[in-house]
C-alpha cells in the first residue's frame, strides 16, 4: 500500500483500497488472535471493576470531556465503537447515571465478555443500531476511526449523525499523524488506513454537518530523525529498529 495525503489539510489515506470482506475477516478473526501484536483473549480477560484507578484510564478524559458538552440522563445510551477490552464501560458506569451500554465490535469473543461483565448489548454494525431505532447520547470512537478505509467515510459519518441523539456528542480520538509533517517519522500505525491532522479531522466532521465543539492534540511532538538517532536514550532503540528492519 502507498500513502497519499492532502497538502492543504494533511489528511492521509492508503491506496489501493483492500476488499471490504478481507478487512472484515481480518478484524473478526485475526486482529485479536494469538499471533497478533494486538491479541486479546476475551475468555481470560479480567474485568475493570471499581473506581479506585479510573483516572488512569484513557476513557476517563474522554467521557469527562463529553459530559462538559451534553447532559446525560438516566437510561440514556452510551455507544462505544471499537471498545477493545471494554474499559470504557466501567468508566461509563462510574461517571454516567444508569447508562444503557452498547458496543460495535467485530472481534471474536468480545460480545460475550461485554455482556457478562458490563451488561452491554453488542451489535455488528452501526446500521443495526440505527435500524433498531436507538439514539446514543454519547458515542465514543477511541482509536477506531483510523482503521476505516477512505471510501467508508461517506457511509460512516452520515451513520454517526443518524445514530446520535439530539444534543448528543461524538467523542473521536485518533493518532495525530499529519502527513505533511509525519510522512517519514511516525509511530507504529499498522494496520491503519487513515491518517488525521487536527485540521483534517475538523474539516471532515464539519462536511457532514457536525458542529466541532472541541479539538486539540496532546503528547510530545516527534523529534527530527537526527535528534532521535543522536539522543543517548534512543541509541539502543535505534539499533534494535535498524536490526529488525534493515539487517
Amino acid at each position: 500500500l502507498q500513502l497519499m495525503h492532502c497538502i492543504s489539510c494533511g489528511f492521509g489515506f492508503s491506496m489501493p483500497e483492500l476488499n471490504e470482506n478481507i478487512i472484515g475477516n481480518f478484524y473478526e478473526k485475526r486482529y485479536r488472535s494469538k499471533e497478533s501484536t494486538f491479541h486479546i483473549d476475551f475468555s481470560k480477560l479480567q474485568l475493570d471493576e471499581g473506581v479506585a484507578d479510573i483516572r488512569n484510564d484513557r476513557s476517563f478524559g474522554q467521557l469527562s470531556l463529553a459530559r462538559v458538552f451534553c447532559q446525560f440522563n438516566s437510561q440514556d445510551i452510551f455507544l462505544d465503537i471499537g471498545p477493545g477490552k471494554g474499559g470504557s464501560f466501567n468508566l461509563a458506569k462510574a461517571l454516567l447515571e444508569k447508562p444503557k451500554l452498547y458496543a460495535i465490535e467485530l472481534s471474536h469473543g468480545a460480545s460475550d465478555f461485554y455482556r457478562k461483565g458490563y451488561n452491554v448489548t453488542s451489535l455488528p454494525s452501526l446500521d443495526n443500531f440505527i435500524s433498531s431505532g436507538h439514539k446514543a447520547q454519547i458515542i465514543l470512537m477511541s482509536h477506531s476511526m483510523e482503521h476505516y478505509r477512505l471510501s467508508d467515510l461517506n457511509k460512516l459519518l452520515p451513520s454517526l449523525y443518524l445514530a446520535l441523539a439530539k444534543n448528543g456528542v461524538v467523542v473521536v480520538e485518533v493518532p495525530h499523524v499529519d502527513l505533511r509533517v509525519h510522512s517519514e517519522i511516525r509511530g507504529v500505525d499498522t494496520p491503519h488506513f487513515l491518517f488525521f491532522s487536527k485540521d483534517s479531522l475538523a474539516i471532515l466532521f464539519e462536511k457532514y454537518s457536525f458542529e466541532v465543539l472541541f479539538i486539540d492534540t496532546c503528547g510530545p511532538c516527534y523529534p527530527s530523525l537526527d535528534d532521535f538517532i543522536s539522543s543517548r536514550s534512543n541509541i539502543q532503540q535505534s539499533k534494535n529498529y535498524l536490526k529488525k528492519y534493515f539487517i
